[in-house]
């Protein structure tokens, strides 16, 4: 399973000025059907300035930028992604910054789009949310996490699961400030064998991960007397199969949040990715036997099959045009028994409150995934689950608009769905 939140490199060249400040700008960029709202955050020294940029609708918290340059009169700074170039150019003004965006296509640095932008300078004033670095033992390992916490809270505390791959906390940094700002405490952390946690995530378990997420809880439970009770988890595709499996390992937990996760194992979600990734190259009338064939080589990697089994239908396929696009893992690889799990037995043991979520434009999971979990849900006489659909939504809660499709950002009703559900819980 994978996960991708913002694949956003941030390069803001802006020129120098002697004046050392820290001014925090916000603005919009609007456009044809909608708007983004952003943040950028400028300290400036006499030998350096340094920008960071944030967008909760893009999933973005204090992205550090690089080469950065200021002047007396004017800032000018690119956001680099995968297949645009954003070129901010902006003149100061008394109260912010006014300039425009230019949109550029990386591969023919053809200019898209440009849209105008005014930047206004926000107050400086004491911070809303207070964010505490901390450090928890988890089967023998230091783990590296962040409690966020409200200058009002509201009583109630979100545990952010860890997700796949390599990820660290900065993937759900966005969110975290987000929650922080309804008044929740919320903690995040640097999965094992990432950012500054010990130990490695690609030969763990998942029910080791599931571990260190559980001590996590634990550790905040504890370390700031909130009680279980008043503690909710929210996991999302990985994170997500893990939840009803923390549920069911804390029943006193308050309730759990489960966001694009698949019905069955974590290989079935792999092989349904690779089908719909592949089936325009390969073709309907082959991408059956080709997913079969496909499918051979995620149950080696998951330890249930032989490497015979594998060159077995390699002797068979591989003169067809379409072998060309099947992945054959090296015959010594590491087995990854993450691949064999499926979170669909704990959700019949989980007695709390479950909101499941999931989008319809969502490749990576099968598109029924939450009808499987619903009826699981239902059948085990679960009368407090929730599930919300969210039109055009990705794996990723991202959606992009088909006639402004430069920008990637949340879903718009994604954080509010959560926080209605939240608010309506009985305590």
């Amino acid at each position: 399973m994978r996960v991708h939140y913002l694949f956003m490199i941030f390069f803001i060249a802006i020129t120098s000025s002697a004046n050392a400040e820290e001014v925090t700008y916000s603005g919009s960029l609007n456009y044809a059907n909608g708007s983004l709202n952003y943040q950028i955050e400028v300290t400036n020294t006499e030998n350096q300035a340094s920008v960071f940029f944030t967008s909760i609708e893009m999933n973005a918290y204090q992205i550090p930028a690089l080469n950065v340059n200021l002047s007396n009169d004017s800032l000018n700074f690119y956001i680099v992604s995968d297949s645009y170039t954003y070129e901010y150019k902006f003149k100061k003004l008394d109260s912010g910054l006014t300039g425009k965006l230019n949109i550029y296509a990386n591969e023919t640095d053809e200019l898209l789009n440009t849209i105008e932008s005014v930047l206004t300078k926000k107050e400086t004033g004491t911070s809303e949310i207070k964010e505490e670095e901390v450090t928890f033992q988890s089967n023998g390992l230091q783990l590296k996490g962040t409690i966020w916490k409200p200058n009002k809270p509201n009583n109630r505390c979100l545990f952010l699961v860890t997700s796949s791959q390599g990820s660290d906390r900065s993937a759900s940094s966005a969110e975290a400030y987000y929650f922080a700002s309804k008044g929740f405490v919320v903690f995040n952390y640097d999965k094992r064998g990432t950012g500054k946690s010990e130990g490695n995530w690609k030969s763990a378990t998942i029910e080791e991960l599931a571990a260190d997420d559980i001590n996590g809880i634990l550790f905040i439970s504890t370390t700031n007397q909130i009680p279980l009770s008043r503690i909710g988890i929210k996991g999302s595709s990985q994170g997500g199969i893990k939840i009803p499996y923390i549920l069911s390992k804390l029943p006193a937990l308050k309730f759990g949040i489960s966001v694009s996760c698949p019905d069955g194992t974590l290989l079935e979600s792999d092989l349904n990715n690779w089908r719909n990734s592949n089936i325009d190259k390969i073709g309907k009338e082959n991408i059956n036997i080709a997913t079969r064939t496909q499918k051979v080589s995620y149950e080696y990697l998951a330890g249930i099959t032989t490497f015979q089994t594998i060159e077995n239908f390699a002797k068979k396929y591989n003169t067809q045009s379409w072998y060309k696009y099947i992945w054959i893992p090296e015959k010594e690889i590491a087995k990854d028994e993450k691949l064999k799990f499926s979170g669909l037995p704990y959700f019949k043991t989980a007695k709390q409150p479950i909101l499941l979520i999931q989008g319809t434009s969502d490749v990576v999971i099968p598109e029924n995934s939450y009808k499987v979990i619903e009826k699981t849900l239902r059948t085990a006489g679960n009368k407090s689950y929730h599930i919300v659909i969210l039109k055009n939504a990705s794996h990723s809660m991202t959606i992009v608009d088909n006639n402004f499709p430069y920008f990637q950002k949340i879903a718009p009703t994604y954080f509010s769905e959560i926080t209605n559900w939240i608010d309506n819980l009985k305590d």
